[in-house]
C-alpha cells in the first residue's frame, strides 16, 4: 500500500516538475502530511519506533542541506519531495531510491550531452527519475521476493 501511495504522489510531482520545472508548495505539504500521518499511525500501532521515523526523513534532509550548500543546483523541492518517501519506507530503501534516481539522472544528462541537446547548465527534472527509481526497486523486490516495507 505504501508503494501505491508513494507512486501516486511522485506521479503528481513528476507531472509538475516536467511541465513547470517546479513542484508546488501545496503538493509538497500534502506529501509530507500524508507521510507524517502514516508515520504517526505506525508509531501509535507500535509497528515502528520514533527513531525510525526521524531516520526516514534523513535522505530528504541531506538533499535539503546539499541544495543549500550548492546554491540550489539541486532544488530544495526535491529534498522536500523525498521526505514523504522516507516516512512511508525505511531510510535505507529511501536512500537507495535517491541514489538510483541520481544515477538515472546522470545517464539522462550524459545522453543529452552526447546528443548535443543539452549542456552543463541544462536543468533536468528530478521527480520523474525518483519515481522511476521507486518503481524499479518495487518491481525488483517483487521478483527477488524481498519484503520492502
Amino acid at each position: 500500500m505504501e508503494n501505491i501511495i508513494l507512486c501516486g504522489y511522485l506521479g503528481l510531482c513528476s507531472c509538475y516538475d516536467c511541465r513547470y520545472r517546479r513542484i508546488p508548495v501545496w503538493l509538497l505539504r500534502l506529501g509530507i502530511g500524508i507521510g507524517g500521518l502514516y508515520a504517526m499511525v505506525m508509531l501509535l500501532a507500535e509497528r515502528t519506533a520514533w527513531q525510525t521515523v526521524i531516520a526516514g526523513a534523513a535522505p530528504g534532509a541531506v538533499m535539503l542541506l546539499y541544495s543549500r550548500l550548492s546554491q540550489e543546483k539541486l532544488g530544495w523541492a526535491d529534498g522536500l519531495m523525498v521526505i514523504p518517501a522516507g516516512f512511508l519506507q525505511q531510510w535505507e530503501r529511501c536512500t537507495a531510491e535517491v541514489l538510483a534516481a541520481c544515477f538515472l539522472t546522470f545517464l539522462a544528462a550524459v545522453g543529452l550531452l552526447l546528443a548535443r541537446k543539452g549542456n552543463k547548465n541544462t536543468k533536468i527534472p528530478f521527480a520523474p527519475f525518483f519515481l522511476a527509481a521507486v518503481l524499479i526497486l518495487w518491481i525488483t523486490e517483487g521478483f527477488v521476493g524481498v519484503n520492502g516495507g
